[in-house]
């Protein structure tokens, strides 16, 4: 029974502080917006006396000097391909180096694989001070 009346006391004091919130958002709201509006009409219609239809700059020298850009020369006619070109050569060469160096490697195994079968007290891995 205390717990049912627990309840209902902690859902009633939720409901009573989400009201008074509500109550309070909507009177700082309204308020907020009453001295918006003061605020704006005390600036209303001031100035209009003053302006005789011209902006500031418009009064001083209106003729200015403009620079033409010109376009920029370039050493070749297009240096995005020859760049291209220059890293496709770099990328074939290195594949060039790659294969030969597998087809290399393969023929060390196929030769010590071939020595192993032939004589099988030999070793077949060696350390290279190469690698």
């Amino acid at each position: 029974m205390a717990k049912k009346s627990l309840g209902k006391f902690l859902a009633f004091a939720t409901i009573s502080g989400a009201v008074a919130a509500g109550i309070s958002y909507f009177l700082k709201y309204k308020s907020f917006n009453k001295e918006l509006d003061k605020d704006f009409h005390d600036f209303e219609g001031d100035g209009e006396d003053d302006f005789d239809g011209s902006l500031p700059h418009e009064s001083e020298d209106s003729k200015r000097n403009y620079v033409t850009l010109g376009e920029k020369k370039t050493e070749t006619e297009n240096p995005p391909k020859e760049v291209a070109k220059q890293i496709s050569d770099s990328l074939t060469d290195a594949a060039d180096s790659a294969e030969e160096a597998v087809k290399t490697a393969a023929q060390e195994v196929k030769e010590a694989v071939e020595t192993a079968a032939e004589d099988p007290t030999t070793t077949i891995i060696e350390e290279d001070s190469s690698i």
